[in-house]
This record gives structure tokens, sequence and C-alpha cells, in this order.
């Protein structure tokens, strides 16, 4: 039986706040599921998208992912302004922090279910959507089996 895209994306956000190379970058607070909130502090990170295709392995029915998070940085900064980390730089290491945790996980799903992870990329980009922003997106394959 397929297995729920949103106990999969639960699992996922679980593991990224258990990880102290993510959580050194961003709060765990500022990992959204999803919608990020209106008002909300850099750095952040969210779940970004979530393609699921059946999967069958041994005779069973099962799910197979492609899935990505997001990581967004603006400049770090010290009291007095300069800049110590450029935000293209830090949105990098989020990449770097989100492959580490979950590259090459086994992520228990509860029931028996398992959530194997593989991470296929990582891109750095301008922030289209806030001035002075970078954005990483970096997507994993993922299977499920019983």
């Amino acid at each position: 039986m397929p297995v729920s895209t949103l106990k999969t994306r639960a699992a996922v956000m679980a593991a990224l706040k258990a990880s102290d190379a993510v959580t050194a970058l961003i709060q765990k607070p500022s990992l959204y599921p999803g919608t990020v909130p209106a008002t909300k502090t850099f750095p952040f990170g969210r779940f970004g998208t979530m393609i699921a295709s059946p999967f069958a392995a041994s005779g069973l029915r099962s799910s197979a992912y492609r899935i990505s998070v997001q990581g967004f940085s603006k400049d770090i900064v010290d009291g007095s302004g300069t800049v110590i980390v450029p935000a293209e730089d830090n949105a990098t290491a989020i990449g770097d922090a989100f492959q580490a945790a979950l590259d090459g996980a086994t992520i228990d799903l509860g029931n028996g279910d398992k959530l194997r992870l593989e991470w296929i990329q990582s891109m750095p980009t301008q922030d289209p959507s806030e001035a002075s922003a970078w954005m990483v997106t970096t997507t994993f394959t993922g299977e499920v089996s019983g």
C-alpha cells in the first residue's frame, strides 16, 4: 500500500530538526513543513516539493519519492553591520547541512515502513522574492519499504 505523503513529509522535517548540522544554521522553529509565515526570520528552511510514485519491491506495493527541501538566507552581519557570511555562502552551507542530515538516511515512518533517502543535487540561487537573499534547493530520491 502506498505510504502517506503527509507522514513522509513529517518524518523528513523531524530528521532535519534532529540534525545538529541543520540546527546550527537554522533554528528549529524556523524549519517549516511547507507554508512559511508572512513574518519570518532569516535564515529559515521549508519542505519544498514531493513527487510520489508507485514503487514495487519484492511484490509489495509501496512508494518512491522525489523530495526537495529549501533553505533561505540573507547576509549574516555583525553588530556594526559588517558582513560576516555572505547570503550565497550561507545558503550553500545550509544545502550542505541538508545533504549531511538526509543523504543515506533510513527514517522509520512507523508501522514497519522505512524511508531510504539519497541525495541528488543542491542548487543555490538568488531568491527571486526577497532582495539580497539567496536560497538553496536540495533534492533527494526516497523509497519506502516495509
